[in-house]
């Protein structure tokens, strides 16, 4: 399963990475068109200009029926001083006649027209013409001008205008009006609408052509293309374009995709970490729940060995004659059927106190008298084991709103783990004082300790430390689970404090019935 999950996670992400690259790159492919055709629509709108007054000055000046000019503007010169163009051109002007070689040769088998070729030298001085006809002419005159000429037409006199258009500056052939409307236009027929940045280069050096917020777009990734390619594929210009937010671009596409899988991801990650913890948590129950059946029935297999022993000792007749023997006997049996009582209250009251069904009934104690009363129930264990208790009430006010025998229990409880897990011969000491408006109780032994790991779970049913020198203490895991549910259903709080070879302390704080 963590294998499958590590693989669906890897998965995911190359898929992510995969779609943004092919983003990205379908990205760059829509910019670099775009650049391209505004690049040619600027050159296309530069030669339509100039054939429109190429064609305005020919009709000016007419043409010859059946004559064509076949060559034109093959050098152009600007004088800055006086601010004038001179053309020099070179013309070859067609005469077609009509008349077929056959008319001389009627054996000829040419049957082309007679042609007459005049060469045409002239130089015009003008001043700013083309610029001021453009300026003159509006869209439509110009459109229906160049639409006059021929293809043939066009393609002779294209480069003579390119010659012409390069010797002006790249603010007198292009606008940054007209450059912005075209990449808008161009950017939106591609559903690219973001801002953007652009600037018209001349090698390495900046025209006066591009938005003013260019020279802050450091690190970004750029996209050229030429202007105003000559017919050898030569260019003197470059349009650059860079955007922005372009990485919130190729991203928005896929935030909602990315944060599903993102989710989805998370889900079946925190599903999975779930359903191993629950594992490991049942386990760890089964583990401990077997735990206490074992010592439930080594608990139970004591006392019933026991009355068992002093039956058949009673049916003895020897036994019966001596009243004395035949009386410990029946006191043996009565404690060992309280013990196994004893147990099993603690088993079903635990199980209570899980499911809410026990209703604590409260009343006004002495805490000193409780403590007392528990320390007596426990008077013969602690000849047993040869245990001494130091008892030192400070505590002025001690009386206090609590569930009597339930408290005697949880007091008996802490004081038998002293004694059961004690390596020498316990030593106890309980000590109780006032802070503010509660009472603190302090439970102080000498025992084996405990480490901060098992410290952590002492509160927890069914656990018990079977490492170290304790596997042989038998209990059910229950009494300070007990403990800590009573303490907590009186808003008290317990605490313990231990370490390993030092002994252990037990800190109780519960609120008293009436405030110091």
């Amino acid at each position: 399963m963590s294998i499958a999950l590590v693989g669906i996670i890897f998965v995911q992400a190359f898929w992510i990475k995969t779609t943004l690259d092919n983003k990205e790159e379908q990205f760059s492919l829509n910019i670099n068109q775009a650049l391209k055709s505004v690049s040619e629509q600027i050159q296309s709108r530069e030669l339509r200009d100039y054939l429109a007054v190429y064609q305005k000055l020919v009709d000016s000046i007419g043409s010859p029926k059946e004559s064509q000019l076949t060559a034109v503007f093959r050098y152009v010169d600007r004088n800055e001083n006086t601010n004038q163009t001179y053309i020099y051109s070179h013309g070859i002007l067609e005469n077609d006649y009509n008349i077929s070689a056959k008319l001389f040769e009627s054996k000829s088998e040419d049957s082309a027209s007679i042609l007459e070729y005049k060469g045409i030298k002239t130089t015009t001085i003008i001043d700013e013409a083309f610029d001021r006809e453009m300026r003159n002419m509006s869209s439509i005159e110009r459109l229906q001008r160049v639409e006059r000429l021929s293809l043939m037409d066009k393609a002779k006199y294209a480069s003579v205008f390119m010659e012409l258009a390069a010797l002006k500056p790249i603010h007198r052939r292009i606008t940054n009006i007209e450059l912005e409307l075209l990449l808008q236009r161009e950017l939106g027929d591609r559903d690219i609408d973001i801002p953007f940045q652009y600037r018209v280069f001349n090698g390495d050096f900046a025209t006066k052509i591009g938005s003013d917020n260019y020279t802050n777009l450091s690190g970004l990734k750029k996209y050229k293309s030429p202007l105003f390619v000559n017919e050898k594929g030569e260019n003197d210009f470059e349009l650059v374009i860079a955007f922005p937010e372009r990485k919130v671009f190729l991203r928005s596409s896929l935030t909602t995709l990315i944060l599903l899988s993102l989710l989805f991801t998370i889900t079946i990650v925190i599903t999975f970490a779930s359903t191993i913890y629950q594992v490991l948590r049942q386990k760890k129950v089964s583990e401990m729940k077997s735990d206490f059946i074992n010592n439930m029935t080594h608990e139970f297999k004591t006392p019933i060995a026991t009355i068992k022993l002093a039956l058949d000792a009673i049916n003895n007749k020897q036994v019966q004659d001596d009243s004395l023997k035949r009386t410990q006997y029946l006191k043996m049996i009565k404690d060992e059927n309280e013990r196994m009582n004893f147990q099993v209250e603690n088993v079903l009251r635990i199980s209570q106190l899980d499911k809410k069904e026990n209703f604590i009934k409260k009343s006004i104690c002495d805490l000193h008298d409780v403590i007392n009363e528990a320390t007596l129930h426990l008077n013969l264990l602690l000849k047993n084991s040869n245990a001494k208790v130091e008892i030192d009430f400070l505590a002025l006010v001690s009386e206090i709103e609590i569930s009597k025998d339930d408290f005697v229990n949880v007091f008996a409880n802490i004081l038998e783990n002293a004694i059961k897990y004690s390596s020498e011969d316990p030593q106890i000491k309980i000590i109780t004082e006032n802070k503010k408006d509660k009472i603190v109780i302090k439970i102080i032994d000498n025992g084996i300790g405990m480490s901060s790991r098992v410290k952590d779970k002492i509160f927890d049913k069914f656990y018990r430390e079977s490492k170290g020198n304790v596997h042989n203490v038998k209990g059910h895991g229950l009494g300070l689970s007990y403990v800590k549910k009573i303490i907590d259903l009186h808003n008290g709080t317990i605490y313990a404090d231990s370490e390993i070879g030092k002994g252990s302390e037990f800190i109780i704080t519960l609120p008293l019935s009436f405030k110091m």
